[in-house]
């Protein structure tokens, strides 16, 4: 069984944290324990169900999507970590596997920029206050990137769930944008407005490129750092919070990952190509600012992952994460 993506995040910032007093796991404080649901679809399959399971009967590859499907109906609050799917004359066997979190002593508990963005002014402020105000823009930002994600995805025939999916993030993104900033005014900095330029329809390869960058790359990272916040930082407050960004950001990823499976179908070869090398631009970016000094303030109150951590997370994440 492939590791889920929260999985391997988590396996990542334990593996780069040092062992210390306070919040660390020992062998027996497992974050997670695995489950499985078999759920028998009659033929014909429900109507929301019926198209997954022909795109599945048709094509092995897409059997993911009716897993993720099927899981969604009976545990709305997991995501799918093994697939088997079977068919026979009056009906399909669907077997998920899937995770529950344990709750466990030191476990985590349970930003995507939109075309147009213009540049922010930067807060006069602190360290800390300044980079929790810059965040909470880009929490605001991600709200319109999900509702135009959204509208693009309406516009080029995507599945409803991915449409709706992307409809919830950008409620998150809301969410996001009140805790952060709430952090930054309590320490004296005030977020900048978010300008966004409008966008008309898109290409679809244009999609693409941007979820494959903003999402895949740029949320999975998001959702990386956020769980090591969640762990490392000083201030109670800021722990939780990150630990909320952090799950819901995780969420996003898997949703990027989801829309990518899809976009892929729709594509010819040679923009599949193009889309797979914006995204290895985006990890090559990515790494060209990892091994960059981190504040003092910035490692202590909020928890950032110093330059050696932080290196440490790119590597693991780009052999495991980014496949």
């Amino acid at each position: 069984m492939r590791p889920s993506l929260r999985r391997t995040l988590i396996d990542l910032v334990v593996a780069a944290a040092p062992l210390v007093a306070t919040g660390c796991l020992s062998e027996h404080d497992r974050c997670w324990d695995d489950r499985e649901r078999s759920v028998r679809l009659p033929e014909p399959p429900p109507a929301d169900l019926a198209a997954f399971v022909d795109a599945c009967e048709a094509d092995e590859a897409t059997c993911n999507r009716l897993c993720s499907a099927v899981l969604m109906r009976f545990e709305p609050n997991h995501s799918s970590t093994s697939c088997e799917v079977s068919h026979d004359a009056t009906g399909h066997t669907v077997v998920v596997g899937y995770e529950v979190s344990t709750n466990a002593s030191g476990c985590p508990i349970p930003g995507r920029r939109p075309a147009g963005l213009a540049r922010a002014r930067k807060p006069r402020a602190g360290l800390a206050a300044t980079h929790l105000a810059r965040s909470a823009w880009f929490e605001a930002a991600s709200v319109h990137a999900f509702i135009g994600l959204a509208r693009q995805l309406t516009r080029h025939g995507a599945p409803v769930a991915l449409r709706d999916a992307a409809r919830r993030s950008a409620v998150d993104e809301v969410h996001h944008a009140r805790l952060m900033g709430d952090l930054a005014r309590a320490r004296g900095a005030t977020p900048p407005p978010v300008e966004i330029e409008l966008q008309g329809k898109r290409s679809l390869e244009s999609i693409a490129i941007e979820n494959a960058t903003e999402g895949v790359v740029g949320e999975t990272w998001a959702a990386l750092i956020a769980f090591w916040q969640a762990r490392h930082a000083a201030d109670p407050t800021v722990r939780a919070t990150y630990a909320k960004i952090a799950e819901d950001e995780l969420r996003h990823a898997e949703l990027s990952i989801e829309i990518d499976a899809w976009v892929r179908t729709k594509l010819r070869p040679a923009a599949r190509c193009r889309v797979d090398a914006a995204r290895a631009r985006a990890i090559r970016r990515l790494s060209r600012g990892v091994g960059a000094r981190i504040p003092a303030a910035l490692v202590g109150e909020l928890g950032m992952p110093d330059a050696t951590a932080m290196r440490k997370l790119f590597t693991d994440a780009r052999a495991r994460a980014w496949l």
